[in-house]
């Protein structure tokens, strides 16, 4: 077997689409793109594949197309954890000691670095993360409220049942779109999206050896309190749940669920109308020539449609209309 080299993680970059239809093309990606995998035809067949998706600091994100399958296998050492959506078709991945099977209906959490190769059938699609061991530690430790240092032992093959597995496949391909249209620097959401992602990971996935997720503390209201002021103290820049629970004095977990049983909303439910709320009173303020976006832009939202959408189910109003109305 052909050892891999070691090579360092992928590096940050905006929204990437590869598409190749030929063997010249083929052979053109996997010396050039920046991918951790080798792909191969299937029988001497000719190729044709898609690979859309982008990355953000702490994973990596990528939707694939193919009307022909593929074989991909190893090019470097990365120390990575593999999440995919098999939406159409099937795919088989041969790992050193067994072989998993994902289809539609099914979904598999496995180690990069166990993979001796994967082939993908024909008409097949996918929705595939990586994520860093270090990320989901660094998630769980906040999620639980705990200095546990070592990850849950996760079934790596699942079936997709149950409604937190498909809000989790549901918000990984909300991750990918948002990525797709790109994610400006000032954007205040789509840090909040991508670590609801990661605890939903977490929270949802069968766990391996009878392992339970720790059932939350009974509902007090002095750490809610805390949070909704620590929230609305530091609207105007980016706010992360873990460091919203740190600042109630709990974990993510808790947080969570005393925030949902205390005022019946999640914390970014109520993060988005504190800053919908914000941008309501800047519009009223505001003369008729101020910039709408500008606006925006101060509490968050770079993406206008998604700012309208939501404004309007908020106050009834399009920005636009509130603004005018104020001269």
């Amino acid at each position: 077997m052909k050892k891999t080299t070691a090579g360092p993680p992928p590096q940050a970059r905006s929204f990437f689409k590869h598409s190749i239809g030929n063997a010249r093309q083929l052979d053109r990606l996997n010396v050039e793109a920046a991918l951790a995998v080798q792909f191969n035809p299937i029988r001497g067949m000719q190729t044709s594949i898609i690979i859309e998706g982008g990355q953000s600091q702490s994973l990596s994100l990528w939707k694939t197309q193919s009307d022909t399958g593929f074989l991909t296998t190893p090019k470097v050492h990365l120390d990575v954890i593999t999440v995919r959506f098999v939406i159409e078709g099937a795919m088989l991945r041969r790992d050193r000691r067994r072989e998993h099977i994902g289809q539609p209906g099914r979904a598999m959490m496995v180690m990069f670095d166990h993979m001796k190769s994967e082939e993908a059938s024909s008409a097949f699609t996918a929705l595939t993360a990586t994520i860093t061991p270090s990320a989901l530690i660094a998630a769980h430790r906040a999620l639980e409220g705990e200095g546990n240092e070592i990850l849950p032992r996760f079934v790596p093959v699942v079936d997709l049942v149950g409604l937190p597995l498909h809000i989790l496949m549901r918000t990984m391909d909300r991750v990918y779109r948002q990525l797709q249209i790109g994610v400006p620097e000032p954007d205040l959401v789509f840090p909040l999206l991508e670590e609801v992602m990661i605890y939903q990971l977490l929270s949802a996935w069968p766990r391996d050896s009878g392992e339970r997720v720790r059932d939350a503390a009974p509902s007090t209201v002095r750490p809610v309190q805390r949070a909704c002021d620590y929230i609305e103290g530091n609207l105007s820049r980016k706010l992360l749940l873990h460091e919203i629970a740190t600042a109630a004095g709990i974990g993510v977990r808790r947080l969570q669920t005393l925030f949902r049983a205390d005022t019946g909303k999640t914390p970014v439910q109520f993060i988005l109308e504190r800053r919908l709320d914000r941008a309501h009173a800047d519009l009223c303020a505001s003369e008729p020539e101020a910039s709408v976006a500008a606006i925006a832009a101060r509490w968050g939202f770079t993406h206008m449609s998604d700012f309208s959408r939501r404004y309007r189910a908020r106050f009834g109003e399009t920005p636009s209309v509130a603004l005018r109305r104020r001269g």
